[in-house]
């Protein structure tokens, strides 16, 4: 038995998966239950937008606990690995955000230029800041170096940026193409 993917490369590959829930029966066991033989295709993950145009981006699967089943009742959703779970922008723009910091932009110059907002309240662009800094020991497990020397020169005007920012450019050092994106789709673990 192993864990169940996360993340995929394109939403036909999440499809593929959940029409054959049936053939990995054996393969596939519940996080939570423990159980296998459980899972069962429940709905579309849409982008979360205000366009009018709904963008499919995953699918849920439910350990199911009806008609016979006794699975725990627990919803999964599974992700194409470009868009971040719960949150209405893509990994390509956390990227750009990312690499505006590294540039010395501001923090929340960073966060108006990677998602063209035009409001005046920088909120969101601290909430992704400290989303980035609670999964920093993730990115140094991934990178296999427990402290990144901040040698880079960043100018430090926040001392967040000082810890995360060398971290943040040796991860896009090692993942050079979409590394928000192939970081989800090797970690399976969401880069925010």
């Amino acid at each position: 038995m192993h864990a169940m993917r996360k993340f995929y490369t394109n939403y036909d590959s999440i499809h593929r998966f959940t029409l054959s829930l049936d053939y990995h029966q054996n393969e596939l066991k519940c996080a939570f239950c423990l159980k296998n033989n459980q899972f069962v295709s429940h709905g579309i993950v849409y982008k979360q937008c205000p366009d009018s145009e709904r963008e499919k981006v995953g699918k849920r699967i439910f350990c199911s606990n009806r008609y016979g089943r006794t699975g725990c009742g627990r919803t999964f959703q599974l992700y194409v690995a470009t868009e971040i779970p719960s949150l209405q922008y893509s990994t390509s723009h956390l990227f750009v955000f990312i690499s505006l910091l590294m540039t010395n932009m501001t923090i929340a110059d960073s966060y108006f230029e990677a998602t063209q907002q035009t409001e005046i309240e920088p909120r969101n662009a601290w909430r992704w800041l400290d989303k980035l800094m609670r999964k920093l020991i993730e990115y140094r497990t991934f990178l296999k170096v427990p402290l990144l020397h901040p040698s880079l020169p960043f100018k430090q005007r926040a001392l967040r940026l000082k810890h995360l920012l060398p971290s943040l450019s040796a991860l896009i050092s090692k993942i050079m193409d979409n590394p928000c994106s192939k970081f989800q789709f090797i970690q399976q673990s969401a880069f925010i």
